[in-house]
């Protein structure tokens, strides 16, 4: 009888990992606001498009609803006109840019050895685990200044930015709503320093 031998089989796996890739993806927002320490009194205030041509627009009216719902509840009252000592300054930047596909920094290989009394047989794989298939990131910037009217100043600035990764949700209106939630959390904030939120 023809003896068959085992002449070995073995088994890798190999986890590399890059420790020095970035995500291409921030999550979180990332809120930034600048200030003069001083109190600002919640009072009435008028809101107005950074970019007068959007005055009246469907876009810019659903943005400012959400910044005056985020002010009201801080105490301060969006009023009609142009009559209130402070002005409230809104502008929604949206952008699109092609993320590439990105390779898993983990891969695992198996690999097989050979048996039988006069031939082998020899197996081979390897596998990415995770990456990203790539597509469309969307970044979501809203900047909202507070200008002293009579002194034509800007007495408090913030800026809230959100990046949604390729088959997230890109509403506009709300991405917007969670930006301005963040933007004004525990107004004023700290001027000058950067922050993520969930």
């Amino acid at each position: 009888m023809q003896k068959l031998t085992f002449s070995g089989l073995l088994i890798i796996v190999v986890i590399t990992l890059s420790g020095c890739a970035k995500p291409a993806i921030k999550a979180g927002t990332e809120v930034t606001r600048f200030h003069r320490n001083e109190t600002i009194a919640p009072q009435a205030i008028n809101l107005e498009p950074a970019d007068e041509a959007e005055t009246g627009s469907l876009e810019y009216n659903a943005y400012q609803d959400v910044v005056a719902t985020e002010l009201a509840r801080l105490g301060f009252e969006p009023a009609e006109g142009n009559d209130a000592e402070l002005i409230g300054v809104v502008s929604v930047n949206q952008t699109l840019e092609m993320q590439a596909p990105k390779r898993s920094p983990f891969s695992i290989g198996i690999g097989g050895g050979s048996f039988g009394s006069s031939g082998g047989v020899g197996v081979g794989t390897s596998t990415n685990v995770g990456g990203t298939t790539g597509g469309e990131v969307t970044t979501t910037t809203l900047e909202v200044k507070l200008v002293n009217r009579a002194k034509k100043a800007v007495i408090w600035e913030g800026r809230a930015v959100r990046m949604a990764e390729p088959g997230g949700s890109t509403r506009p209106t709300a991405i917007v709503r969670k930006l301005a939630a963040d933007l004004f959390q525990d107004f004023p904030g700290q001027s000058g320093k950067t922050t993520t939120l969930p």
